[in-house]
């Protein structure tokens, strides 16, 4: 039950990175839509790994819904993860609309009510 490097060494390269699409769709479905979003658009920019062709031909029928069909290329499927994935305007995007909606209010209301 001693250390043995065997056991503390990390995978290769090459076995986690064969295919982008399939990570994409892990992290698609696991909730992880920056994460998935952000590797459909690395194989849109053209990092596409060595087993993508036949991933996105697995995953095109997947994807397909009645009325739009998915074709089972990497860039179709990248596509068609970008547009299920939205990510939410940040917070602070929200408090300045806010903001100026009350800063503008504001001025409406001294601008009538002025003695």
């Amino acid at each position: 039950m001693g250390y043995s490097p065997r056991s503390m060494a990390k995978p290769k390269k090459d076995d986690q990175t064969r295919s982008v699409l399939k990570v994409a769709y892990e992290a698609f479905e696991r909730g992880d839509a920056i994460q998935a979003r952000s590797l459909a658009k690395e194989v849109l920019a053209g990092k596409v790994g060595r087993d993508d062709e036949k991933v996105a031909a697995e995953l095109g029928p997947q994807l397909s819904i009645e009325g739009a069909v998915v074709e089972g290329t990497p860039a179709a499927v990248a596509k068609e993860l970008i547009s299920r994935t939205i990510v939410a305007p940040p917070p602070y995007l929200f408090v300045g609309v806010i903001l100026a909606a009350f800063v503008t209010l504001v001025i409406i209301a001294t601008l009538r009510y002025r003695a």
